[in-house]
């Protein structure tokens, strides 16, 4: 065993966040970690640099996804029992719009080539395109039954929406 390899892969801290973390995305502009926190309405700022937490916000009912918008320097968090989406300015920690999407939003993912947040909504089998120029819904696309997650492909500027079925 090479022991530069098994330092790699040893944990090097554990954070103590909110309650039932459940989705996590970077801030590369300002290198923290954002944690949402699902049972207590909250996101969790995490200093990379001291793995320590700088800040909790928070945002809507059950926090789910999330994920940042290097484009504008913002984190959007798919909100799953309020219907919306809080946007986060990573400069200020605030949240400076919540966004009415579908019913259940799960996951989100960024398309960095075209500035869009792409929000599935589990329980209306849609999903919904946010212009993070705006933070409009700039349209709603239905998809497959009970999509909970969702990809951007960069290579070939798509979207991966898995559906979930209890059939």
């Amino acid at each position: 065993i090479n022991d530069a390899s098994a330092a790699e892969n040893t944990v090097i801290a554990t954070v103590p966040v909110g309650t039932n973390p459940e989705g996590i995305a970077f801030d590369s502009a300002n290198n923290r970690m954002y944690v949402a926190n699902q049972d207590d309405d909250t996101v969790s700022v995490i200093n990379t640099t001291t793995n320590a937490v700088d800040a909790t916000i928070s945002v809507g009912t059950n926090p789910d996804g999330i994920a940042f918008d290097s484009a504008n320097n913002r984190m959007y968090v798919a909100n799953a029992v309020a219907n919306t989406v809080s946007v986060i300015n990573t400069a200020t920690n605030a949240v400076d719009a919540t966004i009415s999407v579908g019913t259940t939003p799960s996951g989100i993912a960024f398309d960095s080539a075209n500035n869009r947040m792409y929000v599935p909504n589990y329980s209306d089998d849609t999903v919904s395109v946010i212009n993070t120029t705006t933070n409009a819904v700039d349209a709603t696309i239905s998809v497959g039954d009970g999509p909970r997650a969702i990809a951007f492909d960069s290579a070939n500027n798509r979207m991966y929406v898995p559906n979930y079925s209890d059939d």
